[in-house]
């Protein structure tokens, strides 16, 4: 466990949250509540394999501090979202 593993792993979750955060906004853009909400369904199931597929630390557990990491830095970027989208 480095500290290259530690960044990569931020940015890159980092990264992907933001790519979800645009495809959430694409998504919320459609007028058909119903499809809207299976678009959103079914690319958040996709976004969490491409999460844990993409990522090297794959064979890691989610117990593992750079795996942690990554889903703090996801939630952060989610948060930061919500806080600036509510402004």
């Amino acid at each position: 466990m480095k500290n290259k593993d530690f960044v990569l792993s931020i940015f890159i979750n980092a990264f992907l949250g933001y790519l979800w955060i645009l495809f959430h906004n694409h998504i919320n853009s459609i007028d058909n509540p119903l499809i809207a909400l299976i678009g959103i369904c079914s690319g958040t199931w996709l976004f969490w394999e491409i999460i844990h597929r993409v990522t090297p630390f794959n064979e890691y557990k989610n117990r593992h501090p750079v795996k942690i990491a990554g889903f703090v830095s996801i939630g952060i970027v989610l948060t930061v979202n919500l806080f600036v989208s509510l402004v």
